[in-house]
This record gives C-alpha cells, structure tokens and sequence, in this order.
C-alpha cells in the first residue's frame, strides 16, 4: 500500500513538472521557476529544452504509474525500476542544484521542496513495490 501510494504522488509531481514544462515551452511566464531561472519567459531557443524535459516528465510519470501498480503500460519491470533509479538520482542532484546552486529565489524556495518530497516518496517507491 506504501509503494501505491508513493509511486501515485511521484507520478502526480512529474505530471505536474510537464504541465509546466509545456505551458513554458508555449511561452508561459514561469521561467523564473526552471532551468536556473534567469528568465522570466524562455527564449526560443530554449523552449525545446523545455519540451523535451516535457516529454521526459511525461514517460517518467509513466513509469511510476506502473511501479505501484496504477497501471499497466507494458513497460520490462526492470526498465521502470531503472528509470525510477536514474530519476531518483535526478531528484537528488535537483536538491543539491535548485537548493545550492541555482541563483534563482523562486526556483530555490519553490522547485527544491518539490523535489526533496519526490525524492523521499521515489525512495519509498523503489523498494516498497
């Protein structure tokens, strides 16, 4: 049941993070909020950056929706359990950088709470289901 639970939130995070990857990837102004926040809407040329993080919160959200059991994607449970293990690690190094690094106040007091929680809930996930 903690696994469920746990990969359900994380799932909910990353699906989360996607919907603001793609409303900055359409010109939103939140980029204060992402990529070290230097800009309040993102150039061009970085709005793919954006749209592929999109693409890639949307698949890792995916991944946690399998792991607990939410739902079958069809995904080798070995590969969701890497997926989950190279995005836990994300996670951990978006501590360090949203909380350390980054000279953004938004992306620091905003984006690295959401991070530690996901963080200590993808833990849970990986070795609770």
């Amino acid at each position: 049941m903690i696994g469920y639970v746990s990969s359900l939130i994380c799932a909910m995070i990353t699906f989360g993070m996607a919907l603001l990857q793609l409303s900055i990837t359409f010109g939103a102004p939140f980029g204060e909020y992402v990529l070290g926040g230097q800009n309040k809407v993102l150039p061009q040329k970085m709005r793919f950056t954006s749209g592929t993080f999109f693409c890639i919160f949307i698949f890792v959200g995916m991944t946690y929706l399998q792991r607990g059991n939410v739902l079958y994607i069809g995904f080798n449970p070995m590969f969701v359990k890497i997926v989950i293990i190279v995005n836990t690690l994300f996670l951990a190094y978006a501590i360090v950088g949203n909380g350390m690094l980054t000279k953004s106040k938004k992306e620091k007091y905003v984006m690295t709470p959401f991070s530690i929680i996901q963080f200590i809930f993808s833990v849970v996930a990986l070795f609770f289901t």
